[in-house]
């Protein structure tokens, strides 16, 4: 079963439920024991906005990986994981090229996946199956014991707004450089109108002076989360509105804000003492045409 001829006996399905005892064997020990796949499983598995997949050497599953629909009609792909006994056999890619023609097979053009920034293993498999990298994004926290700030002229933007605050992102920086997607349970969906419509009609988006935010909470197991899935604009305003949302949710654990490098909004934002918990690569490949 390690040898090389265990390829040959290698196939992508779609996952079952008795799939999750041999798949946490391993994937239990991913990231120190914390990875949230096993948090998430019983979800994924029977969500209808997605589908899970698992590659089997010899009938015993040795990797996943999952395919979710967007917002804004991309397919996200999330959640690869591979035995450490058979990495380096081409079964991430398997993998990968087999949600691509799932989602290709729905009408969907344009895939997407994150990485974090130093998984050099990762972008090379990443690249094999013709990915591109679009944009580098950090995720910033508060400084501990920060206290809830006052919202100010922080203002609730309405669906009635839709023309000026899609006029105020297009002109952002950070939209530019950040491939003008926003970030929800870490993953990458495009501000086009259409979802900027949603996110009004939620009360997701912000604005303070020529800067907009989109901010949401998050949950995963039992852990909750806020974030400021977008923000972009003037530095002194884009700090300002980060501030006024931060601490909104009074339940929540941890607080991120999502910034793309080279925005000078990070600068700022250090100065308020926020840090860096991590890094991460967007990448993109879009489905060939006829």
């Amino acid at each position: 079963m390690h040898g090389r001829q265990a390829l040959m006996e290698a196939k992508v399905r779609p996952a079952r439920a008795a799939d999750k005892g041999p798949l946490m064997s391993f994937i239990r020990d991913v990231w120190g024991g914390h990875d949230y796949i096993p948090s998430v499983w019983g979800r994924w598995l029977h969500d209808r906005n997605g589908k899970m997949f698992v590659v089997e050497v010899d009938g015993i599953p040795v990797g996943m990986n999952r395919v979710r629909f967007m917002e804004d009609g991309s397919a996200w792909f999330e959640g690869a994981r591979v035995h450490p006994a058979f990495r380096g056999r081409g079964l991430a890619s398997m993998l990968g090229e087999n949600s691509m023609r799932f989602a290709a097979a729905r009408g969907v053009g344009v895939f997407r996946l994150t990485s974090g920034s130093h998984n050099r293993a990762a972008h090379r498999q990443i690249s094999r199956i013709k990915f591109r990298e679009t944009a580098r994004f950090s995720v910033y926290e508060p400084p501990k014991g920060s206290k809830t700030r006052p919202r100010g002229a922080a203002v609730r933007m309405s669906p009635r707004d839709l023309l000026i605050v899609m006029d105020l992102l297009r002109k952002a920086k950070e939209f530019q450089l950040g491939g003008g997607v926003f970030w929800h349970y870490f993953t990458a969906a495009s501000l086009t109108e259409g979802v900027v419509s949603e996110l009004l009609a939620e009360g997701a988006v912000w604005r303070l002076g020529d800067a907009v935010a989109v901010a949401k909470s998050g949950d995963e197991g039992e852990g909750h989360w806020e974030e400021v899935c977008y923000i972009g604009g003037p530095v002194s305003d884009s700090t300002g509105l980060v501030k006024a949302l931060v601490g909104r949710n009074k339940n929540a654990s941890e607080r991120f804000v999502f910034v793309p490098q080279k925005s000078p909004v990070i600068s700022a934002l250090r100065k308020e003492g926020y840090s860096r918990n991590f890094s991460m690569v967007l990448f993109e490949r879009r489905a060939a045409k006829g």
